[in-house]
């Protein structure tokens, strides 16, 4: 028998979408080469099942060619993992799956649930943002590791003038997914007659009429869109989806800005008293609003949640990619 020691093989993510934040940090930060298999028509679910076989096939193939020993897979949908794992059998490697939360929460992917939880029970871990998630699945006897969505890197160009002054009024920015658990309508009218305009992100997705002092973004590119949060007078993410974490708050954190949250019970066990928090009508999201953009101690907050969270998401890094690693200690 050889005593030569096999080269270590690349580690990979692989994500069955066209972009993913919270993918392209963990990859950045693990070493790892981040492997983003985008479709046509995405986010209309009635797509997904013309394009699986394709991205099934293009995920084995690559698995095949690059031979990794660590892999990291994300779910939803739950075929990606239900196809890497035996493969990643075969190739002697090891598997995390991380869950994002709308894999176990979301109706569309509740069905998928008992065989995800399968999977789950025969990777290396489950990846996890909030307790209450790894709490379930241990109980079905899968080993969890939670890591809430490591900070970004985000480079603003420098601020020139202090953050979200302008000659007229500030400007607030909302991050939006227009996701159907956004209450949109409810913070455009919250808008209304305020002291700051607001500035809505993201692609439109639905029919949202922007009043005065309202505008609408669109895509940013990645430069323009950290210029735009560093300049914010308060950066709000709101959801009306409780177990949810927002990857908004996380930009907002990295950033360093006053952040405005929804009042949900997964929102406040993580982030504790760093932000503003407001409930899903336009009058608690104006006046919460009104209190972060007055609030002179706001973003010390925010930049001191970015400190604690930068400590724990690199410690559960570590646990994962240790458990990747084979090392049962962990």
């Amino acid at each position: 028998m050889s005593t030569l020691k096999r080269a270590p093989r690349a580690g990979l993510v692989i994500a069955w979408m066209p972009v993913s934040r919270r993918s392209t940090t963990i990859a950045a930060q693990a070493g790892f080469e981040l492997i983003l298999l985008g479709r046509s028509g995405f986010r209309r679910p009635w797509s997904a099942p013309f394009a699986y076989p394709t991205l099934a096939w293009r995920t084995i193939r690559f698995l095949a060619s690059s031979r990794p020993d660590r892999i990291i897979v994300v779910a939803p949908p739950v075929f990606a993992p239900l196809v890497v794992l035996p493969i990643a059998r075969m190739l002697g490697a090891r598997v995390a799956i991380d869950l994002h939360s709308g894999a176990l929460l979301d109706r569309r992917w509740r069905w998928a649930v008992p065989l995800l939880t399968w999977l789950a029970r025969r990777s290396t871990a489950a990846v996890v943002t909030l307790p209450s998630l790894a709490a379930g699945l241990e109980a079905r006897g899968v080993r969890t590791i939670i890591l809430p969505d490591p900070l970004p890197d985000l480079a603003p160009a420098p601020v020139t003038t202090a953050a979200g002054t302008d000659t007229e009024r500030p400007e607030v920015v909302a991050i939006c997914g227009w996701g159907d658990d956004e209450p949109l309508e409810a913070l455009v009218a919250a808008a209304a007659g305020r002291r700051w305009r607001l500035a809505i992100t993201g692609r439109q997705r639905r029919p949202l009429e922007a009043p005065t002092g309202v505008r609408l973004t669109g895509f940013l590119d990645d430069s323009a869109y950290a210029d735009s949060l560093a300049r914010a007078a308060a950066i709000v993410v709101l959801t009306t989806r409780d177990e949810t974490l927002l990857s908004g708050a996380w930009e907002a954190i990295a950033i360093g800005r006053p952040l405005v949250v929804s009042d949900t019970a997964a929102l406040r066990s993580t982030f504790r008293d760093g932000p503003t928090y407001v409930g899903d009508d336009a009058a608690s999201i104006a006046a919460g609003i009104d209190a972060a953009v007055d609030d002179p101690e706001a973003a010390a907050r925010t930049r001191a949640l970015r400190d604690r969270f930068a400590a724990e998401n690199d410690a559960a890094l570590r646990t994962l990619l240790a458990a990747l690693a084979g090392d049962s200690s962990t």
